[in-house]
């Protein structure tokens, strides 16, 4: 028999019998609190509730039960969301095709500039000034020989430096054995094959006693955005057709363009090999070049 009016109950089973008894549970715990207080208190001052008595005091709180199915529902809401979330991510994965397309095409450097650099050395300084003259005015007429007009050419300022006297341990003294100075002169040109051969043949003064030396040329394109937009039309292109070719395969069409990203833009030495998908490259060191762009496109699927 078991009369229960409201709370919770524990139930209490008597030797092999098949009877049980109905407990409330804030009766159970002040039982199970009292046990504790006469032979299990231990060595501490004072009564010291045991973890079944704390379990069962608290389960006999009213709204334990609605909070823990709330607490269920929540976590088997979020679980299940979770789960939505990441069907629908592979959903749009499977209904889209990402691809590449490549453009090249050949360029023409159509400007090319070049730096030489004289020098002059002498005891004093007028004497080192007067060879440097000499010197700058050799290259300089050299340079409108080839073809190059003489408003074309930039002349920088001169730049001194010191030769020092050493010591017999070869160690540098405070006394000047001669001054060194130096001018640099450049050439901007559209005719650029007469630039590189300038670049090429100016170190032939050294037989005449000129001290120079001969810088890299630069070579560049001026239309280069003309040329990227072109290329971009033709790679945007190009991987249409990868991807059509992919969707018929697999028994498909392209649907609309759901994303699009331009990768590396490089501007190669003709016949280079180079193919860097991270970063552009410009070379400048030649004069006929490649010019190549990739880009990536994302397309629906139907």
């Amino acid at each position: 028999m078991s009369d229960v009016r409201g709370g919770t109950s524990v139930e209490i089973k008597h030797g092999m019998k098949d009877e049980a008894t109905h407990v409330p549970a804030s009766e159970f715990a002040r039982a199970a609190e009292s046990h504790g207080a006469r032979g299990g208190g231990g060595r501490g001052r004072g009564p010291r509730r045991s973890t079944l008595s704390r379990i069962a005091a608290w389960m006999g709180r009213p709204g334990v039960g609605l909070f823990l199915l709330g607490a269920a529902l929540a976590f088997g809401v979020l679980g299940a969301s979770d789960r939505l979330g990441a069907a629908l991510r592979g959903m749009r994965q499977v209904n889209q095709i990402s691809v590449k397309g490549v453009a090249e095409m050949d360029l023409t450097s159509d400007r090319g500039s070049w730096w030489g650099v004289v020098r002059a050395r002498a005891a004093t300084l007028p004497e080192a000034y007067a060879n440097l003259e000499k010197s700058a005015e050799s290259l300089r007429a050299f340079v409108i020989g080839r073809g190059i007009p003489a408003d074309a050419i930039t002349v920088a300022s001169v730049s001194i430096s010191r030769e020092m006297k050493l010591d017999e341990k070869g160690n540098a003294t405070n006394d000047v054995e001669r001054f060194v100075l130096s001018q640099s002169i450049g050439i901007t040109s559209t005719e650029v094959q007469v630039v590189r051969a300038i670049a090429n043949d100016s170190t032939a003064l050294i037989k005449q006693g000129v001290e120079v030396e001969s810088g890299s040329p630069v070579f560049k394109v001026s239309t280069i955005e003309e040329a990227k937009l072109r290329l971009l039309e033709q790679a945007t292109a190009n991987a249409l057709e990868r991807a059509k070719t992919l969707a018929r395969g697999s028994g498909n069409s392209v649907g609309k363009l759901a994303n699009a990203s331009q990768g590396t833009f490089q501007i190669l030495a003709r016949g280079s090999t180079s193919s860097s998908e991270w970063g552009g490259e410009y070379d400048t060191s030649t004069i006929d070049k490649t010019a190549r762009v990739v880009v990536t496109l994302d397309y629906n699927v139907d």
